[in-house]
């Protein structure tokens, strides 16, 4: 959602299937099968009710305390989860406070770009038209 704040921050996006025990569990798998990251920020999807099958707030604590150095919500009132809608608009400004870690990468040329695409373009289907 956010590609450039994700190259300022240095960050690896996962994306989950709104906030269910399955994603909770595909984020921990990863985690625990790749080196530590020092810093885990989280934004979970409001989604308005208890649902069956809801992580709960804790289990998504518990993957904030994976992190080296610091874990913390992104935009979450961990008090009004799953019920808050604000979670929305509390993430754009939450993300914008992260610090930079890296500096912004220069545009690729065309050229350079038509030279990524053909080496990646076999396992995806991306082409020029």
């Amino acid at each position: 959602m956010e590609p450039y704040r994700a190259l300022l921050t240095g960050s690896t996006p996962f994306w989950t299937t709104f906030n269910t025990e399955p994603s909770v569990e595909s984020v921990e798998r990863y985690l625990d099968g790749t080196a530590p990251y020092d810093y885990i920020h989280l934004m979970l999807f409001s989604h308005g009710v208890h649902s069956i099958g809801l992580a709960p707030i804790e289990r998504w604590r518990c993957i904030l305390k994976k992190a080296r150095k610091s874990g913390e919500f992104v935009g979450v009132d961990e008090r009004r989860y799953p019920k808050d809608f604000a979670t929305f608009v509390r993430y754009h400004s939450d993300l914008g406070k992260l610090p930079a870690r890296y500096p912004m990468p220069e545009p690729l040329t065309p050229d350079q770009l038509d030279a990524f695409v053909s080496r990646m373009g076999g396992p995806y289907p991306v082409r020029w038209l």
